[in-house]
């Protein structure tokens, strides 16, 4: 898409533009401000948003109301670190299973669990991102209840892993719980709001699809053994206690209105594609798709490693050509460092510094697809000459 500054934005995976609906209500100016625990009128409008909305998540996400807790929270980082610790919490015997794609903040769990003496298993990865099965089979070892996390869609590589796979871990594990990193499913897959009521827990972070940042939500299963780690007023069944955010949260539902609407998951395949295709074709051999043969990716993610060059110099080529890209790799100091993904999946250092995340809106169009593929392509062939 163009930007309102008119530079073209293809960084979707780390934050996504407000949905036009949720613009136009801000616009209106006419927010439900009040403390939904409130007993007097604007209290009570609020209360009756947040119910609004509940409802319409647990319609729009194939979930039971009697089945799952719903919370809402600041985001997924919150949301999933406060379900990892709270459940350690009431399971101190219990061993924490990740894969090693992970987001960073799954990963600094494990490091933080792993220092409280909690037994840590890493599952493996090959270069296309698929679990390796001697890690499933020390996963199928280990003895007592498990906390198992499964990210659906990566966010550096857009590839898939699906639930379907996962469920069948949990039916052979009896005593494993299973949360699903959902961030990046929304739009992104054909099936993002098909959830299966077998496993546990589900989060996912609001402005990754065009609501407003600070937001996000998990459904819960009913009775799930897990800690409160924000306490206070016991808001929210005491699950996550503080007053709740109503304006942030009646966003998610203008959010996902306009998602449900103009998504196509056929049209955004064939659309990404296209870019996908001339990428390929400008880099020659001066690069390579990462996880290209992976079974199931994403409809908006391309992730391109550029061969013998760093990603400061390409993202920089990107800018100036008003681009604007993620190299997935850069620490809070603004130094390019390798990225832990693309070196879990058999990457070399070099190779891990030199890759750069390609992340389109979900609506685009094939006439869209080819502007933007002939843009960054003019970016690309200026390193198509650098061979392996």
């Amino acid at each position: 898409m163009r930007s309102i500054n008119n530079r073209y934005y293809f960084d979707y995976n780390a934050t996504s533009p407000l949905a036009e609906s949720v613009k136009d209500w801000l616009a209106k100016g006419d927010f439900p401000f009040a403390n939904p625990a409130s007993i007097h009128h604007s209290g009570k409008t609020a209360r009756r948003h947040l119910n609004e909305v509940r409802e319409f998540l647990f319609s729009s996400f194939n979930l039971k109301e009697s089945s799952f807790d719903l919370f809402f929270h600041s985001g997924a980082t919150e949301g999933i670190g406060n379900l990892i610790r709270g459940y350690f919490e009431r399971h101190e015997k219990a061993s924490f299973v990740y894969i090693a794609t992970d987001h960073s903040c799954v990963f600094e769990h494990g490091k933080y669990l792993a220092n409280k003496g909690v037994t840590v298993l890493e599952l493996q990865v090959d270069p296309n991102g698929q679990i390796l099965s001697e890690s499933l089979e020390k996963l199928y070892n280990l003895k007592g209840p498990i906390f198992l996390n499964w990210t659906w869609v990566n966010n550096e590589t857009g590839v898939v892993l699906p639930l379907q796979q996962v469920d069948a871990i949990k039916t052979r594990l009896t005593d494993c719980f299973v949360h699903v990193d959902s961030v990046q499913a929304p739009g992104k897959v054909s099936n993002w709001n098909q959830c299966l009521e077998s496993l546990d827990a589900y989060t996912y972070s609001s402005h990754k699809f065009g609501s407003l940042k600070g937001v996000g939500f998990t459904f819960l299963r009913v009775n799930s053994d897990i800690a409160p780690v924000i306490v206070g007023g016991g808001q929210q069944s005491g699950r996550r206690s503080g007053t709740e955010n109503s304006y942030g949260v009646y966003s998610i539902m203008l959010a996902l209105k306009d998602l449900i609407a103009n998504y196509d998951s056929a049209r955004s395949e064939q659309s990404l594609s296209i870019i996908k295709e001339s990428i390929l074709s400008s880099l020659a051999d001066g690069g390579e798709l990462v996880a290209a043969a992976a079974p199931f990716r994403n409809s908006n993610t391309l992730y391109v490693v550029f061969n013998h060059v760093k990603s400061d110099i390409t993202s920089v080529a990107f800018d100036l050509a008003g681009i604007d890209v993620s190299t997935g790799s850069a620490c809070s100091s603004g130094a390019i460092v390798p990225s832990r993904v693309l070196l879990r999946m058999g990457y070399d250092e070099i190779r891990a510094k030199s890759a750069i995340r390609f992340s389109f809106a979900p609506n685009i169009t094939e006439t869209q697809a080819q502007e933007y593929a002939q843009k960054i392509c003019a970016v690309v062939k200026r390193f198509s000459h650098l061979k392996k």
